[in-house]
This record gives C-alpha cells, sequence and structure tokens, in this order.
C-alpha cells in the first residue's frame, strides 16, 4: 500500500483537493494544522497545505551592508508558517510518494518545489506534479491520475525571479537607506525595486508631460439644421472643425446663422461588432474597473477567492483563448440552471443548434498553463457584494463570446449651405444585438434617432454656435491603465502588477485614484535616474522578465540569467559607492524637507515637542511619534499602513487633539483623530 502526501498551497485549496479525489471517505485531522486522509482504491492519500511561500530568499550570513550578492532560500519566521512547516516535515517522514498540487504557475511550482526539498527532505527528486486549471472534481481527478514530473524550468523561472528582485530590492533599498543614515544618523524606510521603480518612472514622466503642457486654443462649431419638407432638426457638426483661428470661428456663425441649404448627400451603412474575446487577468481586471470601480488588486483576490470556491477557473492566466477540451455544452448547460442565465444560455445554444456551431470568439493572446478565464458551471451559494459583481461578469463574459456578431446601422447627412459650408448628422441604431443582449448591463445598447432626409432637399442652419476649447495633456493614469501599460512594457507578471501598484501606495510615493506622485516618489526617480540609471530603465527590466520568460520555454537557462541579473546592478553599484556621501545628502535633503512640511504640531502630552510621522526601522510600519521621545515623552499614535498622509491642520471637535487626512486611491480622503482614547478616532 502506498501512502502519497498532497502539498497545496492554501488551506481553502486543500480541502477542496482532498473532497474532489476522496469523496465521503475523507477524514479532516487536525485543528492548528488540518490535513485530510482517506483511503483511494489501495493507496493512503494525505492532503496537507502551505500558506503560500513558506520559503523566501534571506541574506546568508548577519550585517547590513551592500553591495550583497550571496543569498540563501530560508523558512518563514512566523509562528503559524514554523508549525504548518514542522507538521508537513512530520507527515513527509510517513509518506514514500509526494505530489505538488499547488497552483499551476510559477509562484505555485516554487511554492511546492521549496518545501518537497526542504521540508520533505529531498522529496523533490521524485515527486510529480498534478495540473490543473479548476478545483471542479472532474479536473481533479483527472490531473491526480495523470499526474507528471515537477516542471522545473517553471521551478527555475520562479527562483530566478525572486531571487533577481530580491538583489535588486534588498541592495538598493539598502544602499538609498544607508546613505540617509550615515548622513543624519537616523532611520528613515526608503524602497526600489527592479519593477517598482521603473513602473514610478512611467508615472513622473506622464507627470512632467501633464505639467509642461501647454495647452492650444482651438475652436469648434456646430448647428441645428432643419428640414424645410418635414419640419424636423437636428445637431450637426462643421465639416472643418476643429478651427484654429478665433476669427474664422466668428465669421462662420455670422455667415451661417440662418443660411438657407440643401442635402447633399445622404449615406447608409452598416457596422458589425464581433462578439468579445474571454477575460485574462489583465483584461478582467480593466473590465471590472470600468464597470464596478473595483481596484485591480481587489478584482485578482476576489477573482481568488471565486477559483478556490470552485466556481471559475484559475484567473492568474494571459490567456484570452478557450480549448474545447473544458466542455462548452456542459458548463453552459449547468449555467442555464441558474435563473440569472437561463434565457441567455437558451439563446447560445438555439444560435448554436441551428448550424452556426458552439465556438467562442478567441482573443489573440495565449498562456501555455491556463486557458482564459471562465465559469465552471458550478451554482454559487452565499457570495458577497464584490464577488457577486466579478461573478456575473465573468459568466456574461463567457456567455457573450458564443453569441452572434451584433450590428449598428449607420446613417449620415451632408448639409452644404449656400455660401459652401458644409454641415454633417451622424447617427447610429443598433439594428441586431447580437452577443450584447447576452453581456447587459455591462454594454449600452444605445441609438440615436435620425431625421428622414433625401439628397436635394432644402434645410435651414438655425442657432450656429462657435465654442473655444483647448488641447487637453496626457490622461493621468488610473490603476487600470497603469497594469495596462506595465502589460504593454514587460513590467512584471500578470500576477505581481497589482501586488506592485499597491506598493507603491504605501510607500507614499503615488496618491489618488488618478495617479499622482507624491514629492517623496519624484524625490526618489531623481535620485535613482541619477545614481541608478539602469534601475529606471524599462529596457533592462523588459529583458530580464523575457530572460525569465526564456528559463520556463527551456529557451535560457537559470544561472545565466541569474548573472545578468546581479552584473547590471553591479555597475551601478560602483558609481554610487564612489558617490556616497553625495548621495547621502541628496537622500537626506528630500526626506528632512519633506518632512519639515509634514510636520503635525505641537505634541498634546509633553506640550513642548513635535508631532511628527515616524517609520519602525524594525518593522517599516509608520506612526506618529514626539519629537521628544528621547527625553521621555512616549506618546504615540497609530496610523493606516497605506495611502499618503498629511496633516489636516485641524484639531478633533471632540477631544481637541490634532487630525490626520489619509488619501488613497481605494476610497475618499478620511481624517483620523491622533488620540487613541477619542471616541471619535475614526471619522469619514
Amino acid at each position: 500500500m502506498a501512502h502519497h502526501l498532497l502539498v497545496c498551497e492554501k488551506p481553502s485549496a486543500a480541502r477542496k483537493i482532498a473532497y474532489a479525489l476522496g469523496g465521503r471517505g475523507v477524514g479532516r485531522i487536525g485543528r492548528g494544522v488540518p490535513f485530510y486522509r482517506f483511503q483511494k482504491g489501495a493507496d493512503i492519500i494525505t492532503v496537507v497545505s502551505a500558506l503560500g511561500h513558506l520559503y523566501s530568499p534571506v541574506q546568508q550570513g548577519k550585517g547590513w551592508s551592500f553591495p550583497v550578492f550571496n543569498l540563501v532560500w530560508k523558512p518563514a519566521a512566523g509562528g503559524r508558517a514554523k508549525r504548518f512547516l514542522e507538521e508537513i516535515a512530520r507527515l513527509a517522514k510517513e509518506a514514500d510518494s509526494f505530489i505538488s498540487a499547488c497552483d499551476y504557475d510559477t509562484e505555485g511550482s516554487l511554492i511546492a518545489f521549496m518545501i518537497l526539498r526542504n521540508a520533505c527532505g529531498g522529496a523533490d527528486a521524485n515527486a510529480r506534479r498534478m495540473k490543473f486549471s479548476s478545483l471542479t472534481r472532474d479536473e481533479l481527478l483527472r490531473a491526480y491520475e495523470n499526474a507528471s514530473e515537477l516542471d522545473m524550468p517553471v521551478i527555475n523561472a520562479g527562483k530566478a525571479r525572486h531571487e533577481i528582485d530580491w538583489i535588486f530590492g534588498v541592495n538598493v533599498s539598502r544602499a538609498i537607506m544607508d546613505a540617509y543614515s550615515c548622513n543624519t544618523g537616523s532611520f528613515e524606510v526608503l524602497s526600489a525595486g527592479r519593477v517598482q521603480s521603473p513602473t514610478l518612472d512611467a508615472l513622473c514622466r506622464r507627470e512632467d508631460e501633464i505639467d509642461l503642457h501647454v495647452p492650444d486654443p482651438y475652436w469648434a462649431a456646430g448647428a441645428e439644421i432643419r428640414f424645410l419638407s418635414s419640419g424636423e432638426a437636428a445637431e450637426a457638426e462643421y465639416s472643418k472643425n476643429p478651427i484654429l483661428r478665433k476669427g474664422e470661428g466668428e465669421a462662420l456663425r455670422l455667415r451661417c446663422d440662418g443660411s438657407p441649404g440643401t442635402v447633399r448627400h445622404v449615406e447608409e451603412g452598416e457596422l458589425t461588432i464581433p462578439a468579445p474575446h474571454p477575460f485574462d487577468l489583465g483584461e478582467l481586471q480593466s473590465e471590472a474597473y470600468r464597470v464596478f470601480g473595483l481596484q485591480p488588486w481587489r478584482t485578482q483576490k476576489v477573482a481568488e477567492g471565486l477559483y478556490l470556491e470552485g466556481l471559475i477557473s484559475y484567473p492568474r492566466t494571459s490567456s484570452q483563448q478557450l480549448p474545447p477540451s473544458i466542455g462548452f455544452r456542459g458548463i453552459l448547460t449547468k449555467l442555464g440552471t441558474n435563473e440569472a442565465y437561463k434565457e441567455s444560455v437558451s439563446g447560445i445554444l438555439n444560435y448554436a443548434d441551428s448550424g452556426r456551431g458552439l465556438w467562442p470568439r478567441q482573443g489573440k493572446k495565449s498562456d501555455p498553463a491556463h486557458p482564459a478565464i471562465h465559469p465552471t458551471g458550478i451554482k454559487p451559494n452565499r457570495l458577497g457584494a464584490d464577488a457577486r459583481k466579478v461573478y456575473d461578469l465573468i459568466v456574461k463574459r463567457f456567455i457573450s463570446t458564443f453569441g452572434p456578431p451584433a450590428r449598428k446601422s449607420l446613417r449620415s447627412i451632408e448639409v452644404e449651405l449656400e455660401q459652401g459650408d458644409v454641415f454633417t448628422i451622424e447617427a447610429e441604431a443598433v439594428s441586431d444585438p447580437g452577443w450584447m443582449k447576452h453581456y447587459a448591463p455591462y454594454v449600452k445598447i444605445s441609438s440615436s434617432r435620425l431625421p428622414e432626409a433625401k439628397e436635394g432637399e432644402a434645410a435651414r442652419a438655425e442657432n450656429v454656435w462657435v465654442e473655444e476649447r483647448f488641447t487637453d495633456p496626457p490622461p493621468r493614469f488610473n490603476q487600470s491603465s497603469l497594469i495596462k501599460f506595465m502589460e504593454r512594457n514587460g513590467l512584471g507578471t500578470k500576477s505581481t502588477r497589482a501586488e506592485i501598484i499597491g506598493t507603491l501606495y504605501r510607500r507614499g510615493y503615488i496618491s489618488g485614484s488618478n495617479i499622482h506622485v507624491t514629492e517623496l516618489g519624484r524625490g526618489v526617480i531623481e535620485m535613482l535616474r541619477k545614481r541608478f540609471p539602469d534601475l529606471v530603465s524599462i529596457g533592462l527590466t523588459r529583458d530580464l522578465e523575457e530572460r525569465m520568460a526564456g528559463i520556463e520555454e527551456g529557451r535560457e537557462e537559470y544561472s545565466a540569467v541569474l548573472i545578468r541579473g546581479a552584473e547590471a546592478i553591479k555597475g551601478a553599484f560602483e558609481c554610487m559607492i564612489s558617490e556616497f556621501e553625495a548621495a547621502g545628502a541628496e537622500v537626506t535633503s528630500l526626506v528632512d524637507g519633506l518632512r519639515d512640511q509634514g510636520k503635525i504640531g505641537a505634541c498634546p502630552s509633553c506640550k513642548n515637542g513635535e508631532l511628527r510621522v515616524i517609520r519602525s526601522r524594525k518593522t517599516g510600519k509608520r506612526f506618529v511619534g514626539c519629537s521628544n521621545y528621547g527625553a521621555g515623552c512616549s506618546f504615540s499614535a497609530p496610523l493606516p499602513q497605506r495611502g499618503t498622509i498629511k496633516p489636516s491642520g485641524e484639531t478633533c471637535r471632540a477631544c481637541g487633539y490634532p487630525t490626520m487626512l489619509v488619501i488613497g486611491g481605494w476610497t475618499k480622503p478620511w481624517r483620523v483623530c491622533l488620540n487613541p482614547e477619542c471616541p471619535a478616532r475614526v471619522r469619514r
């Protein structure tokens, strides 16, 4: 009798996998670290979970220095993580066969590999890999029966990414903080990273474009055209918009207002709009932001929860394609048992059975590990508000991909006035909604009415208007458009982009839903451009991303890519070390200038100290403390760890303590009272 140990990524996934493979015979054992055991045929199977990454790269040896390249993978230090590792190690001694059942991507493969190699005593040498894209019973059974050898190229790609990011992030962050510390004798948490820094640099460049934009004036003209035969009127645009000179616009208004004219041309056409392709993660994040205002990190978290419930396929995918192997008709039939989708599913199946076939429209992007995001057909029980929204969006997008094209009727009327000026009326109407009716309300089926007119018909221009306008600066990034920019430029991965943006918010480098770069963010980038130009280079980051993808695809060697990353940063540090004092003075000037701007006010405890925002050297968390701490004042107040903190300049009405404004991209600014015992400590 063989004893197999299955290592899963999260406790909820372990439970799902255990009951899918073992059915009613599963026994749940343990409390603090639960695991599952059952018999399958002649074999005993134990399913145990990790807590995400239980191992991470750290410096080999002690000391705080840079540059440092000697890293080693160590177990997580937290008490709960330690208990999980101890239990996994104990269970490993009872097993003679090991299977990685973590999410099938670079992170999941790496999580299982580190556990198998370290906690399980080198079990990676003979372990197997389950490969699945959803947590449905049928797919998990197939994945178990067809488990193959470990996906070492994927594992090595994950290792390389973590190690290169560690080399970049730890070294540059230490260099900046050491330069500041040596210059001032104090400590300030500042960070930089291989992907974080070029992303922030791109935001700064957009900020510069906006600041340097000089609006150019132009004029737009239009009129109300009345058709004399019917008496109907419609809004029309001047055919030569934009007008670049003010005098021309005013002259147009004077000569055209009330002028007679003739319908010169009537044109009718039709526009065919194909069905949308299925979601990849980036597209889901963008669409959820557009229709619900959900931030990308939130959409990703909600989608991962839906996946763990078995309701959708694995969301961290770059694919926009659905293979027939997922069973199109079976999923649609299951969705049709839900009253909310019954009518749409019936329409799609009737369309398919009429001879058109049941084929989704495929996108261009593919993913070797997973298909596009799609529902599994399992009916949800109780979902939270955001989960209901994201699930409904995914289901309706999936259904609509099978739909017929939508069609719009287009009509335009050109009216030439007696002076020769031409005005154009345009309108469109949805003649056949096709797939759109299945994707409502996330697509608008709107129409505009166009009056009937014939060529040669008499008309008249009324209420001619001329409006001065100005050219717009480039738009600010929001989190959705920033993720698209990062994807286009090879910054980060589908799994990490939202997290990187969150880090920029937490560090206080950016703020607002329409992203503004803070003075701190701009100062850090200016220093990096001067001292570490390679670190803000999109080209270098893209090159390393492509090389790491090459490891996964078998085109690149893990060691060669790691050496390339180390060499890229080595030259930058030689420059930094030679100008260490100058860099320290530069960082000190930046931080102290911002600190002076951020003084909160007098300490309400000792009365003569100054309240300031401080970061803990040990934890990196920020709080409010008194400048007289060394002289015995112990006043402190906790602060939210996300968002930009600014003094409000006002005191709390309830207790008289100073208050702070918290500004972030996820909510409106809100005020925090610094009195921990204030009954109105947090108020909107």
